[in-house]
């Protein structure tokens, strides 16, 4: 057997990164259909809980770049106030043509950054005021942030029309943008900027399948009928199974014929920990210096996986802390109970008990199929019938 040192540098299965290229694994088909609808200059929205690959899909869509579209990204997660979003559309719509960090070179306001900035304008046939630079440097020092992120949200189609090229706009965690608005009015000012536009395309993606629906589906909404949504599904085993075989052959490691079809059921077809599971069984068989794995192996893996993921199910959950009926219903959902009947018992109403499920609903943590409500998490699901 291969001894560790020889093991890092073969290749391996790894989570917490990006797949593209030839690590990306499966999801053909809707790849295909994205680019395709992508191709009719038609919006997107994408929504898959977390864990099942979206931002994987995303960035080889970037990385495939069927169109040759220029591209904005931005992940509403890491954005804490409408400054912050307006500046960071502002630094990508800049950096898609080549000019990288353009706020923190506009403070500085440097004469190398001028010529060199002319320099290249010249090299892609533009001026100064094609890209509206004089603009940009006056409204960032505006006070009012939201004339300052509507400024930056008209900016892509801007710069795409000058250019003659179109661009991309993705916007990931886009369920988020509660935390920076207030009555919808950011979803606003975004549909009333971005309908008019012609030269900028969208993937919205987000983790709550309810909420997405809501911004985007819903007749009411102020994005009802924008962009096409998609639903990211489950993997299968055909999608790992080359994979695991080439890998754990690599290894000098051998697998049962069956091997992905027992990751997929345990992991319920979530790519993180279809790869988690196969990986800790590798692992548990390189330690042990064994050269077989079975059934038993992948089990006792997937128990390992569980164990190393509770801080981020604590974590997940801190969310609902003090929220007792919140609990007492995930609770009762993850024991396969009534979760009205449950309420019952603590007094609620079954008007109440609807209204919190459908705030669960939001939140993503649930999810509402067959006409059952189950934890979306299946691992989480198993923590949360354990406290």
């Amino acid at each position: 057997m291969k001894d560790l040192s020889t093991w890092i540098n073969m290749k391996t299965l790894q989570t917490g990164k990006i797949a593209i290229g030839n690590d990306f694994l499966g999801r053909k088909k809707i790849i295909q259909e994205i680019d395709s609808y992508l191709g009719m200059s038609q919006s997107v929205v994408l929504t898959a809980p977390r864990r099942y690959g979206k931002s994987s899909i995303i960035a080889e869509i970037v990385n495939r770049n069927t169109y040759h579209l220029k591209i904005i990204s931005v992940d509403i997660m890491k954005i804490h106030s409408k400054r912050a979003l307006a500046e960071h559309i502002i630094d990508e719509a800049y950096g898609a043509i080549g000019i990288k960090g353009i706020i923190k070179k506009l403070q500085e306001s440097s004469i190398e950054f001028f010529k060199t900035l002319m320099n290249h304008l010249t090299s892609i046939k533009l001026t100064i005021d094609d890209i509206s630079i004089e603009t940009t440097d006056k409204l960032l020092k505006e006070t009012n942030e939201d004339k300052l992120l509507e400024y930056a949200l008209e900016l892509p189609e801007q710069i795409a029309a000058k250019i003659g090229q179109k661009f991309l706009f993705i916007i990931d965690e886009f369920g988020e943008i509660d935390k920076l608005q207030s009555k919808n009015e950011l979803i606003e000012t975004m549909r009333t900027v971005f309908q008019v536009q012609q030269n900028v395309l969208f993937i919205f993606a987000g983790s709550q399948y309810a909420l997405m629906t809501k911004i985007f589906i819903d007749k009411d909404s102020a994005f009802h009928k924008f962009a096409v949504q998609i639903e990211v599904p489950v993997m299968k085993a055909k999608d790992f199974q080359q994979k695991f075989k080439e890998v754990f052959y690599a290894k000098e490691v051998s697998i049962p014929s069956d091997f992905a079809e027992l990751v997929e059921e345990i992991s319920q077809g979530i790519p993180y920990y279809m790869v988690r599971v196969a990986q800790q069984v590798l692992i548990d068989a390189l330690l042990k210096g064994e050269m077989n794995t079975y059934c038993f192996s992948i089990r006792a893996a997937a128990l390992k996986v569980f164990k190393k993921e509770q801080s981020y199910f604590a974590a997940e959950l801190s969310k609902f802390r003090g929220k007792k009926h919140d609990m007492t219903t995930l609770k009762a959902l993850s024991l396969g109970k009534n979760h009205t009947q449950e309420l019952e018992k603590h007094g609620v109403s079954r008007q109440n008990a609807n209204a919190i499920v459908k705030t669960l609903l939001l939140t993503g943590v649930i999810e509402k199929k067959s006409n059952k409500y189950i934890i979306t998490d299946p691992f989480l699901r198993r923590y949360v019938s354990k406290l």
